[in-house]
């Protein structure tokens, strides 16, 4: 098991990357969610008004509240580049 520290982003007038997100505390990740992160060096970071997405148990339910809150034009997503290894 990984952990996830931060998601960063390229700085301003060529500076080097700036955190875009932090975790208070690392997040546990599997060394499957690491090797797939690492072999791209980007990770999908959705965002969803509180409640449009819930806490979904199964990726299926997952993929389907993204669907639904997608098609509602409550989702946006970015690909970002991934601090750390």
């Amino acid at each position: 098991m990984g952990q996830l520290h931060a998601v960063l982003q390229p700085g301003t007038g060529g500076s080097g990357q700036v955190a875009w997100w932090q975790a208070h505390q690392p997040l546990q990740v599997t060394d499957g969610w690491r090797t797939a992160a690492n072999r791209s060096h980007t990770v999908l970071v959705f965002a969803a008004p509180v409640g449009s997405i819930g806490q979904q148990p199964r990726e299926d339910l997952l993929r389907d509240a993204l669907d639904k809150a997608a098609a509602n034009g409550r989702l946006v997503a970015a690909a970002m580049p991934l601090a750390g290894t």
